[in-house]
């Protein structure tokens, strides 16, 4: 079994994507210092995260007019041609209550001439808000400043903006984000003090015992207590200390402790360096329906671990008032277009054999899922015992591969499907046979698509190298994420035939006849899909029934279908391959008579992690649409419907007369998010909750089916599309 899990590792590897780049200086968020002011008609300028711009080409930064040691923008401004001017900031996970925009600016040889300084929130609500003020200029005034106030709504984009009128020269300088009081100033360059600290760049000088018991609840207690501090401790949340370097320092000594009172003395002793907590903030919840998920952080105050005096130092710092723009280590609510999130460094020159790092990638991973999972309560493990569990193995593996194995198998412990692991650079390939499979309802593996003359479409897959396909399930179920059995059985059936042999044994059953094959197996990719019957050979159009397939229909044939066949009986929307992320955004204002809520969205908090909290509820459709479909939707969803086609799937589900027609869904639904461990390893996962309204359960459980899908061996074996029937049936029907 290890065998062929440690040949996977080396093939279930993704090269990292390239660091991410902002065009932001580093004096402060609003900064000139550095700058290039870029053309506010640049297609191109929505490609980066932060970024100013004008419509004026003679906008440029002046490094003499200075105010408190900063540089200022400079803007000419003429009768009948005045500048506009803006900085734009994509932003997914800051929230609160006010922004304000503030700032200092002077103008020369002002003759009639007003300047506008405003706010504009883009938000996910598919509006835009904005609030401004407005001054005027007249002749030479020195430096004078304005401020601009506004709710926040959740947004995707800040704008803050300045518009010009008349004649004048203005210079802008000093400006500054505020959020609930919190300046954005803390976004910019955060790590500075961190990466001060390399001590331990190149080893953690860790050598600790044998794995005796109180060692091993030493270093247990220690890994909670690390990770608490690292997203709750205020001075480690704003990025203040290398936190791995200083877990280096402290872990010899506690892991050595001979007892309890030993280990809290030193435990206390460590948290005191840090500085006492002056201000706290008791948290407390209002309304617990805003809530899907708290923080488990009872154990703060378990006797049998702490003392007294400990617990109580660190309930004040549970209760320490916090950054609530930045939390260091906490990842960011980014898409992977947007910023590579660089702050947990990835050490990928580190040996396996250094037992500081093999504990800190323990901690790391641990901690992460617990304070940054929507998901823990939902494992099929309690997260809460798995670092114990887990521990020994990282202590002392016997090789590498051993500690990558044991990497891949916490990892698994999520039970998320959107949990992956990647290394940095790409391993060896594996070889395969080129078969496609598909999951019956009476639990078989069967040949949906074949290139071999050797085993023909509609066959069943019974073992492969003399491996039963449920001892192929049960060797791969510790070390694939999967939220439920079917999707387990469906990413089994895409690395069953992985060997790095050229020949392998199959055994097979067609109809009632068992037999084995030997088959040559070749550089392993996925092989394309063959033999079903196309959608168009159930005569569909003389049936006046659309059939869209979201996952390779263009834009164009996507607005000619719908705009031209609006009166159409009915409509086949085929889920079961990943969308084309334009598909729910066009198909929105077809299918809807009116906006119709689909799903709530949660999200992490900043100041308490853990707590994940209603960000979004969401909607689907236009304001009003009186022209919308009319006719019977169909849905289609299999084990291949996951994350943003579970969504879409959710939200056409919406739509008036529409039903999911199909099987189980991956149960992977929420923005993916991800962290880095040493060694070079990337964690994908689910960062972010999505729920049908009021809390309904989408993850793990997946789509919810309204006509379920029962398909055969036989169904198989003639290219059968058992939903498209299934489809037609429920449209055609009453």
């Amino acid at each position: 079994m290890k065998n062929k899990l440690l040949y996977l590792l080396s093939f279930l590897v993704i090269t990292f994507a390239a660091h991410g780049q902002t065009q932001q200086g580093k004096k402060g968020f609003l900064s000139f210092d550095g700058v290039q002011i870029h053309a506010l008609s640049d297609p191109g300028l929505q490609r980066f995260k932060m970024a100013w711009a004008s419509d004026d080409s003679e906008t440029q930064v002046d490094s003499q007019t200075l105010y408190g040691n900063q540089p200022s923008l400079f803007i000419r401004s003429s009768q009948g041609k005045g500048a506009k001017v803006q900085f734009h900031f994509s932003n997914r996970d800051i929230v609160g209550k006010t922004v304000v925009f503030s700032g200092k600016y002077k103008c020369a040889q002002a003759r009639n001439a007003k300047v506008r300084f405003a706010i504009g929130l883009d938000t996910f609500l598919n509006t835009f808000e904005n609030e401004s003020t407005e001054v005027e200029c007249n002749g030479d005034q020195d430096w004078q400043s304005f401020s601009v106030e506004m709710p926040l709504t959740r947004t995707s984009f800040f704008f803050f903006r300045l518009m010009t009128s008349g004649d004048m020269k203005l210079w802008l300088s000093d400006c500054q984000v505020l959020i609930d009081g919190q300046s954005l100033d803390i976004l910019v360059d955060p790590s500075a003090e961190v990466d001060k600290d390399t001590e331990f760049m190149r080893d953690s000088r860790v050598a600790l015992t044998e794995p005796i018991q109180q060692v091993m609840e030493n270093l247990v207690v220690l890994g909670k207590v690390w990770g608490f501090l690292k997203y709750y401790h205020p001075q480690v949340v704003i990025g203040k200390y290398n936190w791995d370097f200083e877990l280096f320092r402290v872990l010899p000594e506690i892991a050595r402790a001979q007892n309890k009172e030993e280990r809290n003395r030193a435990l206390s002793k460590w948290i005191d360096k840090y500085g006492e907590i002056t201000e706290t903030e008791d948290y407390t919840v209002k309304d617990s329906t805003q809530y899907h998920r708290f923080a488990y952080l009872q154990w703060l105050e378990d006797p049998m671990l702490f003392d007294t005096d400990l617990s109580e130092k660190l309930v004040k710092i549970k209760n320490a008032k916090r950054n609530g723009v930045l939390n260091y280590y906490l990842p960011p609510l980014a898409g992977k277009e947007e910023v590579e999130f660089r702050r947990e460094k990835v050490y990928p020159g580190i040996s396996w054999k250094d037992q500081g790092f093999r504990l800190l990638t323990l901690y790391r991973l641990w901690n992460a899922v617990e304070y940054g999972f929507p998901y823990v309560n939902l494992t099929d493990h309690p997260w809460s015992t798995l670092l114990e569990k887990y521990l020994p193995e990282f202590y002392n593996p016997v090789s590498g591969s051993e500690l990558y194995l044991s990497i891949q198998k916490l990892l698994a412990e999520i039970n998320d499907s959107h949990g992956t692991y990647e290394l940095p650079v790409k391993g060896s390939r594996m070889r395969g046979l080129p078969l496609g499979i598909t999951l019956t309802a009476d639990g078989n593996y069967a040949v949906e698509s074949t290139h071999l003359k050797e085993i023909d479409r509609g066959t069943v897959i019974k073992a492969v190298n003399d491996k039963s396909v449920q001892e192929l399930i049960e060797e791969f179920r510790p070390i694939i994420a999967s939220s439920n059995e079917n999707t387990l059985k469906r990413d089994v059936a895409r690395r069953m035939f992985l060997t790095k042999e050229e020949e392998e044994t199959v055994t097979v059953k067609e109809g009632k006849r068992t037999s084995k094959r030997k088959v040559h197996t070749q550089v392993y990719t996925m092989p394309e899909a063959v033999g079903r019957k196309m959608p168009e050979e159930y005569d569909l159009d003389s049936k006046d029934i659309i059939y869209i397939n979201v996952a390779q229909i263009s834009v164009e044939r996507l607005n000619e279908l719908m705009s031209g066949r609006i009166n159409s009986k009915g409509l086949i929307l085929d889920m079961r391959q990943y969308p084309q992320l334009y598909t729910k955004d066009i198909l929105e204002k077809y299918l809807y008579p009116k906006p119709v809520p689909y799903m709530w969205f949660s999200m992490n908090s900043k100041k308490y992690p853990g707590n994940y909290f209603l960000d979004i509820k969401g909607n689907v459709g236009p304001k009003e649409n009186p022209d919308y479909f009319k006719g019977k939707i169909a849905i289609l969803v299999n084990e291949g419907t996951q994350s943003f086609g579970e969504l879409s799937s959710i939200a056409y589900r919406a739509a008036p007369r529409s039903a999911v027609i199909g099987t189980q869904t991956a149960g992977a639904n929420g923005h993916i998010g991800y962290f880095f461990l040493p060694y070079g390893i990337k964690i994908n996962y689910t960062m972010a909750g999505a729920f049908y309204p009021n809390w309904g359960m989408n993850q793990r459980v997946g789509v919810k089916i309204d006509i379920p899908v029962v398909q055969t061996v036989e169904d198989v074996k003639y290219g059968e599309d058992a939903w498209i029937k299934k489809a037609i049936e429920y449209i055609e029907g009453e």
